[in-house]
């Protein structure tokens, strides 16, 4: 049986998916600081190897946990299935190079954007020679909602709301989630359009945890699932083995 440990720990939380081959078993958050992996490896006797990406740290301790696997710390010095153009290459982060393998994995060889909701919006373009082109880093929903009522007096702090919003408001809650969820959206369909001025046959893919908030609202996009990014660290993995 071939079982392998994905891990990805964000700026809010920390998940894992166990692989069987391409297919995922298991998948849950977890706390890096307790023994959950160690947990996790029990319930996995098969479980030899795994590849964690992080931007919230803890990477040691989640290692302390897995000694008895080998383990793969995704940074721009490993192996991909792209060219990296960024400047600063060691200081791109994980998430982003795991995002961009998911989108090859979904459309090898095509021009792709992936556009991450999180606590920060990421736009990256793999492009069909397989290079990939850093973007833009915008604030996300709730760290927008969160600046705009700790740096004001009286602005109350608001969460996300699927209702429709309104450009024509009738209270501050919902000024606020219109101005935020709106200028969001604006955004990304201003990026998109710029994008697809000079990437022929753009794939779009909207993933991350805030994505909900604007389906339905985005033509011609494809809303990645749950295990978009857990898709992209097993390429890696797989990746490195094959070299």
């Amino acid at each position: 049986m071939n079982e392998f440990l994905t891990i990805d720990i964000g700026n809010t939380k920390a998940k894992y998916a166990v692989f069987n081959d391409k297919n995922i078993v298991e998948t849950n958050v977890f706390d890096p600081l307790a023994d959950d992996l160690g947990k996790v490896l029990k319930q996995h006797p098969y479980i030899n190897k795994g590849i964690i990406s992080s931007v919230g740290g803890k990477v040691d301790e989640c290692l302390a946990q897995l000694k008895s696997i080998e383990m793969t710390v995704l940074s721009s010095k490993t192996k991909l299935p792209f060219s990296l153009t960024y400047r600063e290459k060691t200081k791109i982060g994980a998430d982003r190079l795991a995002l961009v393998a998911a989108a090859y994995a979904e459309k090898p060889h095509q021009n792709s954007l992936v556009i991450d909701i999180g606590t920060c919006i990421t736009y990256d373009i793999l492009t069909a020679d397989d290079r990939h082109l850093g973007g833009p880093i915008s604030p996300g929903l709730q760290l927008r909602f969160k600046t705009m009522h700790e740096h004001t007096a009286l602005l109350p702090l608001c969460e996300p709301t699927s209702d429709e919003l309104k450009i024509v408001c009738d209270d501050t809650v919902e000024c606020l989630q219109s101005g935020v969820q709106l200028g969001v959206l604006y955004e990304i369909k201003e990026f998109i359009r710029l994008y697809s001025l000079s990437f022929n046959d753009l794939n779009v893919f909207i993933t991350g945890g805030d994505n909900i908030f604007l389906q339905n609202k985005l033509d011609f996009c494809s809303f990645a699932s749950s295990n978009f990014m857990f898709n992209g660290l097993r390429l890696i993995l797989e990746y490195n083995e094959n070299q």
